[in-house]
Order: C-alpha cells, then structure tokens, then sequence
C-alpha cells in the first residue's frame, strides 16, 4: 500500500527531476504520517519508488540540507522532532484543513462561490484583478464548531478550462487548479500581515480582545511563474500560529 500510495503522489508531479519527485513523494509521506520518526531504509525508499538507491540518496541529502531529516551511519535517516505541519506550512502546499485537523480538531469547511469582480478591499492587496472577471470562492474553516480561518480565492476567468464553470469548489485550491485549471499551481508566495479586525477588515473573524490575526496575502504560481490567482488566509491565532524553518 505504501508503494502505491508514494507512486501515485509521484505521477502527479510532471515535468521536474526525477530526484525532486522523490524529495517531494517522501515530504508527502513523512507530513502524513506515513513515515514517522524513522524513515526505511534507502534499498527499501528505493524499492518502493521503483527508483536507483542512488536518487534516493540526491533526495534525501536534499531533505537534511533544509533540517527536515538527519542521516546517521549505523542508525538510518530519522526525522527531526521539530518537524510539524505547521512548521513546514509556508513551504509546503499543505491543506488548512488537515493542518487542523493535525492539532487534533473536527473541522467542517463551508465553501461559497460566484462569478464576479473581487471587492475593492480584495483589489487593494491584487491591483491587477481590478475589473477582471474572477470566480470568487470563500471559505470559512470551522474548528469543533468555530471559525478558525476564512479564506477568499480569485481565479481569473482566463485561465479557467471551462470559463462557464459552476461545479463544486474543494476547498484546496491546489486541487481545484490540478482539475479545473489550464495548469496547476507549481508554487505560491505568501506575505504574512498581522492585521487588527475592525469593521473595514473585510473578514468573517472576528476580533478576540483586540489580538491581531495574521493574514496570509497569497499569489499562486504555474510552473512558468506565470501568476494565476490569488488568495487571503485570515487565521485565528488561537488556532494556528505559522511557524518558518530558518537554517544557516
């Protein structure tokens, strides 16, 4: 089962070295728990790839160089304690609801959607969707029942397949892109805003004795580096805080 399960995360990274869809398969596995805090052995990695011992070594010495695992002679590759969804949540495109779900909440995702232009709040962050033709999407994240993180998407019209789309939303915007999208999102980069909600917020937290939230301000990106859309994540601190790896 574990093999078919990296396998498949494999085949839906196309276009990228071998040994970077092995680094990302075992990433995969180890934030899912697959893997916990030791990792098999590289004949066994590279047996359940179907991959040369020697590209699981490029990939694992990819993951010790950014302190995600640590190899030891006689002990094997082990992963590091400090490792945690939320510690690796800016730098993977990991799903709000299962970071909470990580934290040990039942979380339910409401989703709502039209087509439309974003709101002049939402345009001050994107200046170039002013005018432009989105599908809107909110998302209100609920942990055991209360609101944690509120989500707003806009995708452009342009690069939808179906620019007469009016399916199902899911929640993950990296799944919505792989089906729906002309490509898929390859990579985003987020901006970190504390800001104090007030009634001009233009958000669906609400204010918690006056404690700042903390707003992601995201653009996505294909593999061109193309933009694609664009999102602002409002999240609760008395849910989920951010954590950022930093390594000399």
């Amino acid at each position: 089962m574990e093999s078919n399960l990296l396998g498949a995360k494999i085949k839906r990274i196309a276009n990228v070295p071998l040994a970077q869809q092995v680094r990302e398969a075992i990433l995969d596995a180890i934030i899912n728990g697959t893997f916990n805090s030791r990792l098999p052995t590289e004949e066994n990695l590279a047996e359940m790839l179907n991959v040369s011992r020697t590209t699981i070594r490029t990939a694992l010495q990819s993951l010790e160089q950014e302190g995600v695992v640590t190899r030891r002679r006689a002990i094997g590759t082990t992963v590091n304690a400090h490792v945690r969804p939320a510690t690796l949540a800016l730098q993977r495109m990991v799903g709000f609801d299962w970071l909470l779900e990580e934290k040990g909440y039942e979380v339910e995702v409401d989703i709502s959607w039209s087509w439309g232009e974003p709101s002049e709040n939402f345009a001050a962050y994107f200046p170039e969707l002013a005018c432009v033709k989105c599908l809107l999407t909110e998302k209100s994240y609920l942990a055991d029942g209360n609101l944690a993180i509120f989500i707003r998407d806009a995708v452009p019209r342009r690069i939808m397949r179906d620019p007469d789309f009016e399916g199902e939303v899911p929640a993950s915007i990296f799944e919505f892109s792989t089906a729906e999208w002309e490509q898929p999102v390859d990579h985003a980069v987020a901006e970190i805003i504390p800001i104090v909600i007030s009634s001009e917020t233009d958000s669906r937290l609400s204010a918690e004795d006056g404690r700042p939230i903390t707003r992601l301000v995201e653009r996505h990106y294909g593999s061109n580096a193309q933009p694609l859309a664009t999102s602002i994540v409002d999240t609760s601190s008395s849910y989920f805080r951010f954590e950022v790896f930093r390594r000399t």
